[in-house]
């Protein structure tokens, strides 16, 4: 594998694990902190955070982001403004297992968005791996009885998870089309602009007549996280992996969402670790690394 598939892998698995980690997080804290206050002061943080450390940064790129602002507007609006909020949502009414299973169809949606936007071919190691990292989060998700998949019920909370996994797709084919000379931690701290700009009206209604964002060191703590690791960090982990190996390759890391926060749960929920985890995980890392063999 060349150095740069290496290097995409890395800032990808980093990426997955933030973000399996936000996922376990929100279904947590489902009854106490709402989910568009979660995610409009999670990216106005992050913004204000990207100000401090990267106004140069930022000054310097403004013709470019003048230029590309319909690119930007777009993925504010499909990664920030949407996804997330329809995550917060799908986890206050399913389970995790759920939850993580309709994700990891993410990957199928973004080889056929790649396929219809950039023409890119699959060839047929891409489409095994695939289907074996499918496998292994099915047998994940289903503790080895694969069984039980048939008996899974899609509520409500199924269909915002559906939704949000499509557009996750969109988006990781938008980022592909990043022009070369935008910085990208101008162009995050752009998209965390516009898409705290465009939460903002939702969070006062949300504040008015649901529910108002609480203050406390549980909400504090949730936030830090959020915004510093399953944002910043994890969207310029996930942004580079992509322009460096591409959106169909890419996506199929995020079968790794569910595995880490399966992971996650072991380790600080005290669940135990049984076999399938092992058997899933071995075929997940099968299927990445099939699916990132070159293609002829």
């Amino acid at each position: 594998m060349p150095n740069s598939s290496l290097q995409a892998m890395g800032l990808l698995l980093f990426a997955t694990l933030a973000w399996g980690g936000n996922i376990v997080i929100g279904r947590a804290i489902r009854n106490d902190l709402p989910p568009l206050g979660l995610s409009f002061w999670r990216w106005l943080i992050a913004f204000a955070i990207l100000l401090v450390f990267t106004l140069p940064v930022l000054r310097r790129s403004w013709p470019i982001l003048k230029r590309e602002w319909k690119l930007i507007g777009l993925l504010a609006l499909l990664g920030l403004a949407l996804f997330h909020p329809l995550q917060y949502f799908s986890l206050q009414s399913t389970t995790v297992i759920n939850a993580t299973l309709i994700l990891s169809t993410s990957p199928a949606m973004v080889a056929l968005f790649s396929l219809i936007a950039l023409r890119e071919r699959l060839g047929q190691l891409q489409i095994v791996g695939i289907l074996v990292s499918f496998l292994g989060v099915a047998i994940v998700m289903s503790r080895g009885d694969m069984a039980s998949l048939a008996g899974l019920t899609f509520q409500l909370g199924d269909l915002w998870m559906l939704l949000a996994s499509l557009v996750w797709a969109l988006y990781s084919v938008a980022i592909k089309f990043r022009p070369a000379d935008l910085n990208p931690l101008a162009m995050l701290g752009a998209t965390a602009a516009i898409g705290a700009t465009l939460l903002f009206p939702f969070y006062l209604w949300e504040s008015l007549y649901v529910k108002p964002m609480p203050v406390s060191w549980q909400s504090a703590s949730v936030l830090i996280y959020v915004a510093v690791v399953a944002s910043l960090l994890a969207y310029l982990a996930f942004n580079r992996g992509v322009s460096l190996i591409g959106p169909a390759r890419a996506g199929i890391v995020l079968h790794m969402v569910p595995v880490w926060a399966t992971l996650l749960a072991v380790i600080f929920l005290g669940e135990r670790l049984m076999g399938y985890h092992i058997v899933g995980l071995v075929l997940i890392a099968c299927g990445i690394v099939l699916s990132n063999r070159p293609t002829r």
